[in-house]
């Protein structure tokens, strides 16, 4: 008993620095799930995809998730308005991600696999005039919230987790605009803002901390992808 009471505060510790764990933004999350609108593409046009531009605020804060220590208090949190520059989540250490560039690199998988146009790619600009369309993206918000659950045990908190209480959970939030622009002219626009939140226990989806990045933006283009299309055919003019 002694032995366990010694190692719990060591496996908290653990838990916090992230056990040295580096995540990777990997999209499509799943390559089935990507939304095809056509088994051929359905306009005989190209879309370039160029960089986002990026308007996250830059406040990134984790000494908050020291409360966990204190006797009493429930839990301890980290909050970052820029996940990509933050070096301590609830399970993994660090997450390579460089939205500006993974997500239109992301934008141009899922319009190719839709089938909605002949092709599309991603340039960071050399390239736009081999398209017909531009893909323009404002991206304003990839903030993560991590909760450290401590039940008020101060350094004996991961004593719970080992008995099947939640340790943590994580909130990723994605929120971005897309245009579509042909030359100047704007031929459709879309707004995505949502959030995914996942308990973690010990022994159930550690590492998973950032994994909904990934699935947001999946949402995000399966249901853009939808609305351009219904766009287009509503407004065939637009593609001459």
């Amino acid at each position: 008993m002694k032995k366990l009471l010694f190692a719990v505060p060591i496996l908290a510790m653990l838990l916090q620095t992230g056990c040295g764990t580096t995540a990777k933004f990997v999209y499509p999350a799943r390559m089935e799930s990507l939304v095809q609108v056509s088994s051929a593409p359905v306009y005989n046009k190209k879309v370039a995809v160029v960089p986002f531009d990026d308007f996250r605020n830059q406040r990134n804060q984790s000494t908050a998730i020291l409360l966990y220590y204190i006797p009493l208090f429930p839990f301890g949190w980290v909050e970052y308005d820029r996940p990509d520059a933050a070096r301590m989540f609830l399970t993994v250490n660090e997450f390579e991600f460089t939205p500006a560039e993974d997500l239109p690199k992301a934008a141009a998988v899922s319009l190719r696999r839709s089938n909605l146009f002949a092709d599309a790619f991603f340039t960071f600009g050399g390239e736009k005039d081999k398209a017909d369309f531009i893909l323009y993206g404002t991206l304003k918000s990839t903030k993560f919230k991590g909760y450290m659950i401590g039940y008020g045990l101060s350094i004996y908190g991961a004593l719970p987790w080992l008995f099947g209480a939640p340790c943590g959970v994580s909130e990723n939030e994605l929120a971005l605009e897309l245009v579509l622009k042909k030359k100047d002219k704007v031929v459709w626009e879309y707004t995505f803002n949502r959030s995914r939140e996942i308990w973690q226990w010990l022994y159930y989806r550690m590492g998973h901390d950032v994994l909904g990045y990934s699935e947001l933006m999946q949402e995000c283009m399966n249901a853009a992808i939808v609305d351009l299309a219904h766009k287009l055919r509503s407004n065939p003019e637009l593609l001459k």
